[in-house]
This record gives C-alpha cells, sequence and structure tokens, in this order.
C-alpha cells in the first residue's frame, strides 16, 4: 500500500508502530513509498535474505542479536511496536532475528531511502536513534545478568518486552527468553514457579504468559526503568 507524507501529517498511531509512524509525519509532502504490511510465522528470520529491507512490527515481537557473540555479552534486543529490524548495515554488524510472537509487520524497502537520502535524511537519523537505543537496551539487559538474580532478570526482561510489544497481557515460548536470563539452568524451573505463585505468569507446558505486570515491576530489578522505548522520547531535542 502506498502511502502520502501529507495525509499523515497531523495523525498519530497510524500504523501502530511509533518508530514508522513518527518517520511518517516527519517526511517531506511530496513523497510516496511503498509499505507492505505481512505476517511473519515464530521461528527464525533470514535477514540475509532479506538484505533490502527494514521491518516495523505492529503486533509481531522479534529479538535481535549479533551472529557473533563477543565474549559474555548479553547481545539481545526486544523490537517490537518501538523500533525496527533490518540490514546490517543499521548495526555495522551481521545480525539474526527470531520471531518470538507471531503477527503483522510492516516491511520497508530500504533500498529507496538510500537512494534517495537527501530527501530521507531525516528517516535515517531516527533510525540510527533507535539502533542506539536497541545497543542500550543490549547493554543494560546484561547489567542486569551480572549484578541481579535470576527471578529479577526474568521479571525485568518481561516487563521490557511487555513495553516493546504493547498491551497489559503477553505470550511467549519460554525458549524465546534468552540464555543468559535463564541462567544457571538447574534453578530456572524455580524462578518461574517464584513468578507463577506470584501470580505474575502463568505457565502452561513450553509457554508462558504474563498475568500482571505490577506484580512484575514488585520483583524485577530496576534495569527495565532504564530503557526507553518510545521513538519519540529517543528524538534529541534542538539546541
Amino acid at each position: 500500500m502506498a502511502f502520502s507524507g501529507q495525509a499523515f501529517k497531523n495523525l498519530t498511531s497510524v500504523t501502530q508502530n511509533s518508530l514508522l509512524d513518527l518517520m511518517l509525519q516527519t517526511a517531506p509532502p511530496t513523497f510516496a513509498v511503498q509499505l507492505e504490511r505481512v505476517f511473519l510465522q515464530q521461528g527464525p528470520m533470514d535477514l540475509v535474505a532479506s538484505a533490502s529491507f527494514v521491518y516495523f512490527p505492529q503486533d509481531a515481537l522479534l529479538s535481535l542479536a549479533q551472529v557473533s557473540r563477543v565474549h559474555d555479552a548479553v547481545n539481545v534486543a526486544v523490537v517490537g511496536r518501538h523500533a525496527c529490524a533490518g540490514p546490517a548495515e543499521l548495526w555495522a554488524a551481521q545480525m539474526q532475528a527470531v520471531v518470538m510472537v507471531p503477527g503483522h509487520v510492516y516491511r520497508l524497502d530500504w533500498s529507496q531511502v538510500k537512494q534517495d537520502a537527501h530527501v530521507y535524511g531525516h528517516w535515517l537519523w531516527h533510525t540510527t536513534v533507535i539502533t542506539h537505543g536497541l545497543i542500550e537496551q543490549m547493554a543494560q539487559t546484561a547489567f542486569c545478568v551480572r549484578h541481579h538474580n535470576a527471578t529479577q532478570r526474568l521479571a525485568s526482561w518481561l516487563l521490557i518486552a511487555l513495553a516493546q510489544h504493547g498491551g497489559s497481557s503477553l505470550q511467549l515460548p519460554l525458549d524465546a527468553v534468552p540464555l543468559s536470563i535463564r541462567q544457571p539452568t538447574h534453578s530456572w524451573a524455580d524462578v518461574l514457579d517464584t513468578l507463577q505463585n506470584q501470580q505474575a505468569i502463568e505457565v502452561h507446558g513450553a509457554g508462558m504468559r504474563v498475568l500482571d505486570a505490577g506484580r512484575l515491576a514488585g520483583t524485577a530489578c530496576r534495569c527495565h526503568t532504564m530503557v526507553t522505548h518510545s521513538a519519540e522520547q529517543r528524538q534529541p531535542r534542538p539546541l
């Protein structure tokens, strides 16, 4: 579907992705791009095969990680309604995406944007700012893993995922939780039992559902509060 910048000038939450909405609102009135709304199934996503596209989740939830891990760094970010996943050039590194929650995304051919950088300069700026935000999310999660117990860090990570996904509830497969969050593995079941006994989550088979964000926040460390998700909040103010 084709969108005109002027049509979105004074609208909000058009696509339900705050980054894409901001980009559409700051585009020049004469622009026209093709946005395709597609459905992503749960599982690994081949970013190499779709190297020219950037994906803006609507109700899907993705994890994004470096293909080559460095030391014991926690290099996984949660990507949802306030971010995007795209080619390696956005990161200066090869990335791997996994669809944790199946759903819809808007797919944009990034080659169009690069070809008209003078027209879409603001778009390049917005995506760079959000990419830096995802790197900060990775760094905060790395700090959390090193300094907080397993129950605190799972609760905090789930709140980050919930914030990116939007809404008050979230259903995830257990194996979608980063391995570093699940360490040590011998106490993983106890961590799930603790949060389930607090009625913060519900575990069912190989999945879990967030029941009460407030109860999660009562158990979590402060790490989730250090992550800014909204695209508008992340934009620097002019001097």
